[in-house]
């Protein structure tokens, strides 16, 4: 074996047992306040009110696999957006959307002191809208779902090397409609 392979093998063995002790996979909780922009309610009222606010929560799980990078899966309930008014002159009662889905994103991470952090996250929501009402005096229920963008930017405090709490905001695309969320939440690393 000459020189040149016995380095770029010692380099590459030493990059892979970096990498592996800085690997680490993690699970969490967030809750928060989510906010469904009104245009979700497009073909089920014509005029009326709306309510995108509501509590919302979402369960993670993921794996920092260097320093800087992570990949994460989460689920993420976003409440529900009410409305009411009308469709067409028909009145509309009782309506809500209810949204959720499953967002893939991966994580780049800033470590700006050995206990904080800042990071971005770049991924996939697929998620899943349920609406219902009562237009003009008729149950009216219909679901939609889809694929879309997400992304958000946040903060973390490691009180341990197993433990740590997060703050955070995502966007989340739901075809043309948007849903935020602004959470905090608890991680535990293994």
């Amino acid at each position: 074996m000459n020189l040149k392979r016995l380095t770029f093998a010692a380099f590459t063995a030493a990059s892979l047992l970096g990498t592996a002790a800085h690997a680490q996979p993690y699970i969490g909780l967030s809750i928060g306040q989510s906010s469904i922009d009104e245009s979700i309610t497009e073909g089920l009222i014509t005029s009326g009110t709306t309510d995108g606010k509501d509590s919302a929560f979402k369960l993670f799980g993921g794996y920092r696999f260097h320093p800087n990078f992570a990949a994460e899966l989460a689920y993420v309930n976003l409440g529900e957006l009410t409305y009411s008014g009308t469709f067409f002159a028909t009145p509309v009662t009782g309506g809500s959307v209810k949204a959720n889905g499953l967002n893939m994103s991966a994580v780049g991470i800033l470590p700006l002191t050995n206990e904080f952090s800042l990071f971005g996250k770049l991924g996939l929501f697929a998620w899943e809208a349920k609406a219902s009402d009562t237009t003009g005096g008729v149950p009216f229920s219909a679901t939609a779902d889809g694929a879309d963008v997400s992304f958000g930017i946040g903060a973390s405090y490691d009180f341990t090397k197993q433990f740590s709490v997060r703050a955070e905001w995502e966007l989340f695309k739901l075809e043309n409609a948007d849903a935020s969320l602004v959470s905090v939440g608890v991680q535990f690393r293994f």
